[in-house]
């Protein structure tokens, strides 16, 4: 009984081989996503950005909370700081979230201090307070 087990074991290593022989790691990376999500994804995990960030028009502050070790995290356009102070081209001062009940927000080259509710469109330069409308 425990010959045969180690023949149908090497039997299967040996076959198992075989057929990972023709086994070509470059193909395992496209198994599920074309050459462009392919290049994004690699782009992410590496920190270096792919092509042109998307421009921002406007930066709505939904809110921020300050974390009980002392980090703060603030929703930008309905996405969080949680992993990064860059949301898109929206670059967020964490220092000085909670301070005056505001929050830095930086787009090219352009600051704002905005509080939670209020959307800041750039191209006019208009804050507009979301609570009052």
């Amino acid at each position: 009984m425990q010959a045969r087990l180690v023949l149908v074991t090497l039997f299967c290593l040996v076959f198992s081989a075989a057929a990972l022989a023709d086994y070509d790691e470059k193909d395992l990376k496209k198994l599920f996503t074309d050459k462009n999500q392919r290049a994004q994804i690699d782009a992410a995990r590496s920190g270096k950005t792919q092509g042109a960030v998307k421009k921002t028009s406007k930066v709505k502050v939904s809110g921020y909370m300050t974390r009980s070790d002392g980090k703060s995290v603030v929703w930008i356009n309905n996405k969080s700081t949680l992993e990064s102070s860059r949301i898109g081209d929206v670059r967020v001062n964490s220092s000085s979230v909670g301070k005056d009940k505001k929050v830095t927000v930086r787009v090219d080259g352009k600051t704002r201090r905005l509080r939670p509710g209020e959307t800041w469109y750039k191209q006019t330069g208009e804050v507009i307070d979301g609570h009052k409308q």
